[in-house]
């Protein structure tokens, strides 16, 4: 099952908000946002559990009132703008960081956050919060947006030299293409 939802993304990350991020995809030039099917949001939670992004009491938390889909998208929107086009960078963790006022966050002996609220704003805030630590250690500026034309993938590039999400998939399509395009180009 996991292996399965795996699948579905061009890009896991073991950062939560980078997940939440890519939870759009659009290989074959089909455009696909994973939050709109029915369930997928459930099973999405499920899998980030699964790779020890949340924890149960976070799930459990999360799960205790109803997820609004349409708000998640435009939180995920936002966020996914500041890094294809940076407004400027303390407006954007302001706004982060109200995000964690409406469910603030109690922190177990392991220092891991579970939200005050379920829901939309738990979860949100679950995510801002990873981001806003994600900031604090500097991780920002090694945020990417894969360089394929049909990949809406932002990952994390820690060599300074990375173009694509993922070698095996968008790095070979980019390469095959270029080079069926050269080889095109010598026989005319």
């Amino acid at each position: 099952m996991i292996k399965k939802l795996e699948a579905r993304y061009s890009y896991l990350s073991d950062y939560l908000f980078i997940n939440l991020l890519n939870t759009i995809n659009g290989r074959n030039n089909i455009f696909t946002d994973f939050l709109e099917e029915e369930g997928l949001m459930d099973e999405w939670l499920s899998l980030m559990k699964e790779r020890s992004l949340l924890n149960s009491e976070q799930v459990a938390k999360i799960n205790e009132s109803p997820i609004d889909i349409k708000k998640i998208q435009l939180f995920r929107e936002q966020c996914r703008a500041f890094f294809l086009e940076p407004e400027t960078k303390s407006i954007f963790l302001e706004n982060l960081a109200s995000n964690t006022e409406k469910a603030p966050l109690f922190f177990d002996k392991a220092f891991r956050p579970t939200p005050s609220k379920g829901g939309t704003d738990g979860l949100i805030s679950l995510i801002a919060y990873d981001m806003l630590t994600a900031h604090h250690n500097g991780l920002f500026p090694k945020i990417k947006k894969c360089k394929s034309d049909t990949c809406y993938a932002l990952f994390v590039d820690t060599s300074g030299r990375r173009k694509w999400c993922s070698m095996e998939v968008c790095g070979n399509r980019t390469k095959v293409r270029k080079y069926y395009a050269k080889k095109s180009e010598e026989h005319t």
